[in-house]
């Protein structure tokens, strides 16, 4: 039960962190790109692209975390 309370712990932390990232790294990208063309990009495509990461950090960050504590509780035993 505690490995599972970890890795939902992890994977959270991990999905919030990567989100955020996101999101600020293509801000970044689409006001040098209009900068760039001298156009004003639509800055909602941030959210929609960082949302699918989010989602996959928070898959990979439970499975992972998940996995190691199994591996480590077994190792001990």
């Amino acid at each position: 039960m505690r490995s599972i309370a970890l890795s939902i712990a992890v994977a959270l932390s991990a999905a919030v962190i990567s989100f955020f990232l996101s999101v600020a790294f293509l801000c970044f990208v689409l006001l040098i790109m209009g900068a760039v063309t001298h156009t004003r990009p639509d800055m909602t495509l941030t959210y929609k692209a960082a949302a699918p990461v989010a989602a996959l950090a928070l898959l990979c960050g439970f499975f992972i975390t998940l996995a190691r504590s199994l591996r480590s509780a077994n190792a001990h035993k």
